[in-house]
């Protein structure tokens, strides 16, 4: 169940994942570059000398914002027309355009809503939610395969496409189930699916009614550092009964512009560091070196995407016909096949050739599939069982336990089973051994002792082909 709930959705899902990784992990460049362009702030530099330089230069400013990245930005209106500019701290001097980078607008626009509004933000959601369940599977099945926590970077064995799968996988999927869990976040919030979290200052109902007061001066903003600005509002011009709106990471605030001193103050909640938090863990902005290694890992998509098609395709191809296979009603010999990917039953196609060849009626089918019931002229039974990961059952063996514990087995017909395993594993063959001893505290007779064989050993199986022969 876990190995479709982790193949289909990416099959279907493959070209969005695609979109949706390639275009965060171009994205995640951008506060890296915008981090590297932030003009420094000085050490201890308050927002009321920090508006104080701005003012001096644009005396019409009208706001000014700090980005996650450190970089300050100031809106003016001057002589009717507005204007904007990131600007130098030190100096309050405008040092590059305010206009936002277009390929960076292009993007965005992309990965939130591939241009189609709402319905382009729900189908990326949901392009997440694939992400985070593909994640969460992938542990699992990966967990399987290794044998534990403990043995998460053990080293693998068997196809290429299938190691690289694997290997990508392990260092990806914590940055990509972390990526798709704040993108679902930062979904619900944008559909107003969360409470509210932003802090709001109840609006002061009465103001000095002064104005003018030196920003230099002012103690609302004075004890203030730059490094906790996100944004400050400046009153409307000549209007006495308007205030300054102070925005910072720990709350939001009015200043009385003729005094200085804060009128109201709403202090920050844990829903708004949440959602701040989960801003920076996604984007990237405040946490430019977090953002280029979340970059890095979502590229690992495309190629899981790659891998993973090869992997199905394989496992397409590695399905053998059985050329004459009887009924299971008819036939004397029973082979019963537990793969996970396909090899072994190319083991049990040569094993019904050559049993039929010697004039056997040969019936082959899953160990899902085990009926004992319906096997009316059967003379014997040969399991072939691979183990999937740490002694869990392969694909085609689920159930067959249950189904065993619940027989009643066959007077005069013996079971014969052959483990195939890698010795690289904890549990050997360890599938292959429980369904050995399930067959005995069955009371079914025994055809062969148990043989493992190790990575599909020509001359291990070749031994015991001819111990069957006899």
């Amino acid at each position: 169940m876990i190995r479709k709930l982790h193949r289909w959705p990416g099959l279907v899902a493959l070209a969005l994942l695609i979109v949706l990784t390639l275009s965060g992990a171009a994205l995640s460049l951008f506060p890296a570059m915008g981090r590297l362009r932030a003009v420094p702030v000085e050490a201890g530099l308050s927002v009321a000398t920090l508006a104080s330089r701005i003012q001096s230069v644009y005396p019409g400013v009208e706001q000014i914002k700090r980005a996650p990245s450190g970089q300050i930005t100031a809106y003016w209106f001057e002589d009717g027309t507005p204007g904007a500019a990131v600007v130098d701290p030190a100096s309050g001097q405008a040092v590059a355009s305010a206009d936002p980078n277009p390929v960076e607008r292009w993007l965005t626009n992309l990965h939130r809503s591939l241009f189609l509004g709402d319905g382009g933000r729900i189908t990326m959601a949901l392009g997440a939610l694939a992400m985070l369940g593909l994640a969460l599977s992938g542990v699992a099945l990966v967990l399987r395969r290794v044998g534990g926590a403990r043995r998460w970077f053990t080293r693998l064995r068997g196809p290429l496409a299938g190691r690289l799968h694997v290997e990508i996988a392990r260092i990806a999927v914590l940055g990509l189930g972390l990526s798709a869990l704040t993108a679902l976040w930062m979904t619900a919030s944008t559909f107003d699916l969360l409470p509210d979290a932003e802090a709001v200052a109840a609006f002061p109902g009465a103001v000095s009614g002064q104005m003018g007061a030196p920003l230099a001066d002012m103690a609302g903003l004075r004890d203030v550092p730059v490094a906790a600005l996100r944004a400050l509002s400046f009153p409307y011009a000549g209007d006495a009964t308007d205030v300054y709106t102070l925005t910072t990471s720990v709350g939001t605030g009015y200043i009385d512009q003729g005094t200085g001193e804060r009128l109201s103050w709403a202090q920050a909640g844990v829903g708004q560091r949440i959602s701040e938090t989960v801003y920076m863990l996604h984007t990237g902005q405040g946490a430019a070196l977090l953002g280029v290694l979340l970059g890095l890992m979502a590229l690992g998509v495309p190629a899981l995407a790659v891998t993973g098609v090869l992997i199905w395709l394989a496992g397409r191809r590695s399905r053998v016909r059985i050329h004459g296979n009887r009924a299971a009603r008819d036939a004397e010999t029973i082979v019963l096949v537990g793969s996970e990917g396909g090899t072994t039953w190319a083991l049990a196609a040569t094993l019904h050739k050559a049993l039929s060849g010697q004039g056997q009626s040969v019936h082959v089918a899953p160990m899902s599939a085990f009926a004992p019931e319906r096997y009316a002229r059967v003379q014997r039974i040969i399991v072939l069982s691979a183990t999937y990961g740490d002694g869990d059952a392969p694909a085609s063996a689920k159930g067959f336990l249950d189904r065993l514990g619940k027989s009643v087995a066959l007077q005069g017909v013996p079971m014969a089973v052959l483990g195939l395993g890698d010795r690289s594993f904890p549990a050997f063959c360890g599938y292959a051994q429980a369904v050995a001893r399930a067959a005995e505290g069955r009371g079914w007779q025994s055809l062969l002792p148990l043989t493992t064989i190790d990575r599909q050993s020509p001359q291990q199986i070749a031994r015991w082909g001819r111990a069957l022969g006899a």
